[in-house]
């Protein structure tokens, strides 16, 4: 009699559909830029604030210190001397507060950067870490892809922050000025806005295309790295092959069409900087045209002519700001839209979703404990109607079949069957793919299957073992465990001999992606991971495809006496000899 246990995320429980994969559709979630710019720039408020009132004060003190100039000069040509030096005295504190701004403003403000491109990259690489559940995102494509989005993109939005706080410093300084300027002239103040209405007008006209430029350098620089990750990955191959020459080739392809939407994004850019710049530099000459008469007639004093002169240079600082500012905006809702993609339901809101990122030292840095699911004890797993298509393409086609508790059932078929599809389904890894059907777990259905199909519920081994360039040990435990543990999963993957001759032992540092081992130890060095948390349920693609039929008979024993529960895919005789049941696949089906 099977017992009925409680999974997490039982239909009953939360009503939920039965679908596994649900693609959010495109352009989901999308939130406006300027709000999500405003949650990232929150993410530490005391940095950003301290940064962005030092910063008002720098772009400030130039309106302090133009005023106090024209008193100094109006006081010097009424022959008020002393209170020249007075005056002269308040200039050089005014410049002096505005150097101790900008120092320790360039100081918090390069923490306050870090921790808002910490929060974009943490979000992002917690939802690709994450199997399963609310905050799990889409795989993300390739290393290319990695690298624009957790490096250029962040720096878009950052960029666009630091802008944000160059125009309200410039915006502060403009009033002011203004303010100064209208009470000797109203005309010059009023003039003050034209260059800020054209620049408004030309980067919403230009607005298309600014997002189109930067959408299209960032696919460029994704395929130049996507291909140099790639190549580095498979440098052997390509020593091997004697593909050097064709893989240049390409590379020179993509760096051409790189290099041609950088230079088309950046001179767009520049455009719109400059004119920004010109149209500041039109409204100084407006400025001097409107107050030229009162200049000329000598109806301006001495104090009234150097204030004039004090902000001239300045006036133009606003005007070039929200044209960059502007522009930005565009770049960062590009940056936006494509780091949803690698974070929860697409949504970008997610990719600002507030976490406490310990960087600081006095933060109180403590690993975060591994958070797994709780142990359910295997009676039997159902796979009922289960079909996967891609688009219109149908792969599995009304799969159903149990699987026992200790039960040890292969796989097999033709290549593109569609076996390591089949396994993928199973454990709600199948991506982007559009999965219907059902998989129970002693009879209760589990709903989100790649949350609840891990250790110690289950665990897989893709036919491609993943290692990273660490010791024997780190690379199995993956976390904590304990010495027993480690050992057990050693000798079930019949890999404890190898280690043990091994100089180091466990400790034995293996190379960047495995490769001071041979192809059959890292496939076993992989599986030892797998079992290492001795799950319920194991799930092996092509295990065999690496080893010789003498080790492939000693871990197909060691799990039969372990009494584990296997799902594997395989082609040799020595599997099905040890088989409950031999599933073929066939055109999608099984036979």
């Amino acid at each position: 009699m099977t017992a009925h246990v409680e999974i997490p995320g039982h239909p009953d429980q939360d009503d939920a559909p039965r679908s596994q994969e649900r693609p959010a559709p495109p352009g989901s979630g999308v939130t406006n830029v300027w709000t999500l710019t405003w949650r990232v720039s929150q993410h530490r408020p005391k940095e950003f604030w301290l940064g962005w009132v030092l910063f008002v004060v720098f772009f400030t003190m130039p309106a302090v210190t133009g005023f106090l100039l024209a008193k100094g000069y109006s006081a010097l040509e009424a022959g008020n001397s002393n209170a020249t030096v007075w005056w002269a005295v308040g200039v050089a504190v005014s410049e002096t507060i505005r150097m101790i701004a900008v120092h320790h403003g360039a100081l918090i403000w390069t923490k306050a950067w870090t921790h808002m491109q910490t929060l974009l990259r943490a979000n992002m690489l917690s939802a690709q870490m994450a199997s399963g559940g609310l905050h799990a995102g889409q795989p993300i494509g390739s290393a290319g892809s990695a690298i624009t989005h957790f490096r250029d993109d962040t720096e878009d939005v950052a960029n666009f922050v630091d802008g944000m706080v160059d125009v309200s410093g410039g915006l502060v300084f403009t009033v002011l000025a203004g303010i100064a300027l209208g009470s000797a002239d109203a005309s010059a103040a009023v003039v003050l806005a034209i260059p800020l209405v054209g620049v408004g007008v030309a980067t919403r006209v230009l607005d298309t295309r600014i997002k189109e430029y930067r959408s299209a350098d960032r696919a460029a620089t994704e395929e130049v790295t996507g291909l140099l990750g790639d190549v580095m990955a498979a440098a052997t191959t390509v020593k091997v092959n004697d593909a050097a020459e064709p893989l240049l080739g390409r590379l020179a392809v993509l760096v051409e069409r790189r290099r041609r939407t950088a230079v088309r994004d950046r001179v767009l850019e520049e455009g719109v900087m400059a004119f920004s710049q010109g149209s500041a530099d039109i409204g100084l000459g407006l400025v001097l045209l409107v107050s030229a008469g009162a200049i000329a007639s000598g109806s301006f004093d001495l104090g009234t002519l150097a204030l004039f002169t004090a902000y001239l240079g300045w006036l133009a600082f606003l005007p070039r700001m929200v044209g960059r500012v502007l522009a930005r905006r565009k770049q960062a809702g590009v940056a936006f839209d494509r780091m949803r993609t690698l974070v929860a339901d697409e949504s970008a809101p997610n990719t600002v979703r507030r976490r406490h990122l310990p960087i600081d030292p006095g933060d109180g840095a403590v690993r975060p404990p591994v958070v797994r699911p709780d142990r359910v004890p295997l009676e039997r797993l159902d796979v009922s109607r289960l079909f996967v298509g891609y688009g219109p393409h149908r792969v599995l086609d009304d799969i159903s079949f149990t699987v026992g508790r200790g039960d040890f059932v292969v796989v097999t078929g033709p290549v593109g069957a569609g076996k390591s599809t089949l396994l993928r389904a199973i454990l709600g890894l199948a991506w982007q793919a559009d999965v219907t059907g059902s998989v129970c777990w002693n009879g209760a259905e589990i709903v989100d299957r790649s949350a609840f199909l891990v250790p110690p519920n289950a665990a897989l081994l893709s036919q491609v073992p993943q290692l990273i360039s660490d010791s024997v040990a780190d690379n199995i435990a993956l976390g904590p465990t304990t010495p027993d543990r480690l050992d057990a999963a050693l000798r079930l993957a019949a890999i404890d001999t190898d280690i043990d001759e091994m100089p180091d032992g466990r400790a034995t540092m293996i190379g960047p992606r495995g490769l001071r081992l041979s192809g059959g130890q890292r496939q076993r060095l992989a599986t030892a991971r797998a079992l290492v948390h001795s799950p319920e349920l194991v799930v092996l693609d092509d295990l065999s495809s690496a080893l010789d039929v003498e080790t492939e008979v000693q871990l197909w024993a060691n799990l039969a006496e372990a009494g584990m529960t296997v799902i594997a895919v395989s082609h040799r005789a020595v599997a099905f000899e040890r088989a409950d049941r031999i599933l073929r696949l066939s055109n999608g089906r099984i036979e």
